[in-house]
């Protein structure tokens, strides 16, 4: 799609999700993958529905239906409101209020830090959305940048209280702790009970990166950021004057030397002298191109003959004759794109301005001349990401039909799902030619799996073992270079159990370690290739390294050394 959020729905992913039909991919997470959806009366909303691994375990189940049911309490402004959820389905999923419009994170990363008087405006809104969240006995717990969405009337905060499900879950606590390094609580990292001054922390650490464009305890490894927020100051160069002291503050390290979230609210809304949240021009134009993408995706479709025959009125014949229904009538063509609004009124205004407006005017017949001919008999292979699976249909969620005459009374033939196919073919010891996609963390450069000739240059991974439904874990570990590749869908499941193949001269990424002069790796930059003659690097990186050696010895001159499958991985600096 036209967007890096909206994303094409590909043949494994469900249709339908409980009462809610599915419009597109928003992204996936540690918890599952997230869609665009439609609700039966026209709504629009975030269709979450989680990675079958952590449905699989009792004590999950049981603390997202509790955090589920806190969370539905929720009001008050600036947050995603959960309007319905089925914590028994399998898998269980959760449907929020939709937000149209990036994160802080995309906005920040593609536009730079915020000015002064949008950042306080943004710590009052999600102050006051904390505040909401806080009254009900909830706790964040993994505020951050990609948690903050920013709308046409103020930022919004997601997932609140969803992460404390994964508290006490072996499938998590055997891998990872809850929340994101860098902005944790240290707290969080020390392994004690959290509570408001949990997200308080987490607040201060997401203005202090709205206000100069990075993470105040920098960059690297989990475990270096870890060490950094319990052991070290923060980094605040260029957080504004007026905002300093507040910030410094929610970052202490003891929970109970930071003020509350309620300060935090007096205080910055007082710095915004009670305005709302206004935010520079690109960044406006992103909400607007979000705006017009999803209201081109979601515009409601022609109305069915069964609907004119409701509301077409009958002809009255002769008394003795009973009234007829006249003949279907010939509809004219779909115009591609919404009908401009009726002549005569005001001209639409909109709080980005003329020149906004136009963008959007622009950006809907765009989108909706894209969406059209891009659903005329257009087929994509699913992709599956990394410890994240292809969404299995719920109860009632299967997958439609392909027929499309109610009348028909055979059994339509079942739909051959090339994803499952895809899958079946692969065996332990095949190589595949496909490799992490360098942006995303949970998604691959092909849609599918293929069995490649291991001998090939693009054999990037070597399958180790095929699990199935009767479960299993790969044992992936860390810094290894290994990950899972999973198909989930009508009541079946594969996992891939990868390996990556490193060759001398190939090249992955890398990306800053937590001392000066040191280059660290992770098991995504492990997992990726790139091209060892380009000049730039995602934004998630900062490095390419290319393979010199992975050998038990010592590495070559020019070359740095990993711990790597009870080796060495050396490699250079390109």
């Amino acid at each position: 799609m036209s967007s890096d959020r909206l994303k094409q729905l590909q043949p494994g992913d469900p249709k339908r999700v409980g009462q809610y039909r599915l419009l597109a991919r928003l992204g996936a997470g540690g918890m599952g993958r997230v869609y665009l959806g439609r609700s039966q009366g026209g709504r629009t909303v975030a269709v979450k529905v989680i990675h079958p691994s952590f449905a699989e375990d009792p004590r999950f189940r049981r603390r997202f239906r509790q955090e589920v049911a806190a969370a539905r309490r929720v009001g008050g402004f600036h947050t995603a409101h959960v309007v319905d959820a089925d914590p028994e389905a399998d898998p269980p999923w959760l449907v929020t209020e939709y937000i149209a419009g990036p994160s802080l994170q995309e906005a920040v990363d593609d536009h730079g830090a915020l000015p002064e008087p949008s950042v306080a405006a943004l710590g009052a809104g999600l102050a006051e959305g904390l505040t909401a969240i806080h009254a009900h006995d909830v706790i964040h717990r993994d505020l951050k940048p990609g948690n903050v969405l920013l709308a046409t009337d103020g930022p919004r905060i997601i997932d609140f209280g969803i992460a404390r499900a994964l508290d006490g879950t072996s499938q998590t606590t055997r891998t990872s702790l809850v929340g994101t390094p860098g902005y944790m609580s240290p707290e969080q990292y020390r392994g004690r009970e959290v509570g408001p001054a949990s997200d308080v922390f987490c607040l201060a650490a997401v203005l202090a990166f709205a206000a100069t464009g990075r993470r105040p305890f920098g960059e690297g490894p989990g475990e270096a950021l870890g060490y950094r927020v319990v052991n070290e100051d923060p980094d605040l160069t260029g957080v504004p004057a007026s905002l300093l002291p507040l910030v410094a503050a929610g970052l202490e390290k003891d929970p109970d030397d930071r003020p509350g979230v309620e300060e935090f609210l007096d205080r910055c809304s007082r710095l915004a002298a009670g305005r709302g949240l206004s935010l520079p021009t690109p960044v406006t134009t992103m909400i607007a191109t979000r705006v017009a993408e999803t209201d081109a995706l979601t515009a409601p479709p022609e109305a069915t003959k069964a609907d004119f025959a409701e509301k077409a009125p009958l002809p009255q014949g002769p008394p003795h004759v009973p009234p007829q229904a006249p003949p279907w009538p010939q509809r004219p063509p779909a115009p591609p794109y919404p009908p401009p609004a009726p002549s005569g009124g005001p001209p639409a205004q909109t709080s980005f301005g003329i020149g906004a407006a136009a963008v959007v005017g622009a950006l809907l017949i765009v989108a909706a001349i894209w969406f059209i001919a891009d659903h005329k008999g257009r087929t994509a292979a699913a992709g599956s990401g990394i410890a994240s699976a292809t969404a299995s249909p719920t109860s009632g969620a299967g997958s439609e039909s392909p027929t499309s005459d109610p009348t028909s009374s055979a059994d339509p033939t079942p739909t051959p799902d090339p994803s499952l196919e895809a899958f079946e073919a692969i065996s332990a010891g095949d190589c595949l030619d496909a490799y992490m996609d360098p942006y995303e963390f949970d998604d691959w450069s092909e849609h599918l799996p293929s069995a490649v000739d291991c001998d090939r240059t693009d054999a990037y991974l070597r399958v180790t073992r095929v699990l199935d439904d009767d479960g299993g874990d790969c044992d992936a570990k860390a810094l290894d270079g290994e990950s899972t590749w999973s198909y989930v869908g009508g009541g079946k499941t594969i996992r891939l159990c990868l390996e990556r193949q490193l060759r001398v001269g190939e090249c992955f990424l890398g990306l800053k370690g937590s001392q000066k002069g040191r280059i660290a790796i992770n098991n995504h930059g492990l997992m990726t290739s790139w091209g060892c003659d380009k000049s730039t690097v995602p934004k998630a990186f900062d490095y390419i390294l290319q393979v010199t050696g992975l050998t038990n010895g010592d590495c070559p001159s020019d070359s740095r050394s990993w711990d790597f499958r009870g080796g060495n991985l050396c490699a250079k600096v390109t």
